[in-house]
């Protein structure tokens, strides 16, 4: 009874949202049997490039929306990151009309005609991004939560409905889409309802100037961001390209799965977080207390649970996903660790944009991919071992999530 309204808004997100982030627990032992791990592991490079175009796409602006205390500037910022991302969608469209460059991705990605998807999935992601900073900007935290089971039930409802019919990789392909459509639409109806007032006397000279203004963000906010993302995201395309989709299937699948646990309770107090921080910040100069308090707290939640998945892993995969997705169980017990400092970190990496200390953020993001890409080429070229790939894979994540810890606590 005695929370504080950052704890309370914390637990409005966490229990508003729990329900939908385990619906994707709920469909996946049906969906695991109607799409084989190929079929996830080309979906997952299909995800891994989109989720890496859509950080370029916006430029990192999207982050900048949370700063400006009027709302005409945060409007214009917004629409700035907006006009960037359907510009770069469009563009890697008018690319993709280029034969050659078509058939080299397709090549290395073995896409085929799912490349086609590929803008528009950006442009959605990055849409939505932007959308979700905005309302976080205004303490909607019902509707973000909202939105999150939108997303989250419009995927689930798309690959079991596509899946029975048979859909393979495009089914999980075609669910994304319009799961992200149905959340983007969602937002948007809500910001043009409460907010379009904010837009009235826009134009191209005052996104210019914003544009120059938050230029810090796009020049050092995306190169970090794509390295996170690339650190991220890049071992699916390359496990496939080293072994086989099936690597990258176990591999994307256990991410997807254990990955719930931040997404339900770590992304709330993301959001609420970054907000509290903001206030802190702009009375005191600082939110030290706040972080602290906040770091213990995640650990705390998190400690036991982690450590149980940890042990019962490779038998629950097995057992509820099918016994040819054991492997991937096995996959989630050696990441216990690295994504248990992930759900810990994660939610208060927003003190980087925050405090301004973006440089910092670009050159942790960096060494963590090349990490990342170290222990993937010694597995691939050394050991020769999709096993040994994982498990080196696991450690470079543990290095660098305790590296950003510490300088996150420094800052």
């Amino acid at each position: 009874m005695r929370l504080s309204t950052f704890s309370k808004n914390v637990l409005q997100l966490s229990g508003s949202t729990a329900f939908a982030q385990l619906l994707p627990l709920l469909v996946a032992p049906v969906l695991t049997r109607l799409y084989t791990p190929a079929e996830f592991g080309t979906y997952y490079v299909f995800s891994s490039l989109v989720s890496m175009g859509s950080v370029l796409s916006t430029g990192r602006y999207e982050m900048a929306v949370m700063l400006p205390q009027k709302e005409r500037v945060a409007a214009t910022i917004f629409s700035t990151g907006l006009l960037l991302c359907s510009l770069i969608a469009s563009l890697l469209a008018l690319l993709f009309l280029f034969p050659a460059f078509r058939q080299m991705i397709a090549d290395r990605t073995h896409l085929g005609l799912w490349l086609w998807f590929i803008p528009l999935a950006i442009w959605l992601q990055g849409s939505f991004n932007l959308l979700s900073y905005w309302h976080n900007r205004h303490k909607r935290f019902k509707a973000i939560a909202i939105s999150k089971f939108v997303l989250s039930g419009s995927n689930a409802a798309g690959r079991l409905g596509l899946g029975f019919w048979k859909g393979g990789t495009g089914g999980l392909i075609l669910g994304t889409l319009l799961a992200w459509l149905a959340a983007v639409g969602q937002f948007a109806f809500l910001l043009w309802k409460k907010d379009k007032k904010n837009w009235s006397g826009l134009s191209l000279q005052k996104i210019q100037k914003q544009a120059v203004k938050y230029r810090h963000f796009p020049l050092n906010m995306v190169p970090g961001s794509l390295f996170n993302k690339g650190s991220s995201d890049l071992p699916a395309l390359l496990l496939n390209s080293f072994f086989l989709p099936g690597v990258a299937g176990w591999y994307g699948q256990m991410t997807a799965i254990i990955r719930r646990p931040i997404q339900v309770i770590g992304r709330s107090f993301e959001e609420v977080f970054r907000q509290a921080a903001a206030e802190e910040i702009h009375r005191h100069g600082h939110c030290r207390s706040l972080f602290r308090r906040s770091l213990k707290k995640l650990f705390l939640i998190g400690f036991l649970p982690f450590a149980f998945f940890a042990w019962v892993a490779p038998l629950l995969f097995a057992v509820v996903f099918g016994p040819e997705w054991e492997t991937a169980g096995r996959y989630a017990r050696i990441f216990a660790l690295p994504f248990f400092l992930q759900f810990i970190s994660a939610p208060l990496s927003s003190i980087f944009y925050l405090k301004e200390r973006v440089g910092w953020y670009s050159r942790l993001e960096f060494f963590q991919l090349l990490l990342v890409v170290l222990a993937l080429g010694l597995g691939k070229w050394v050991f020769q071992s999709a096993d040994a790939a994982i498990y080196l894979l696991s450690a470079s994540y543990t290095l660098g999530y305790l590296l950003r810890l510490g300088v996150l606590f420094k800052i």
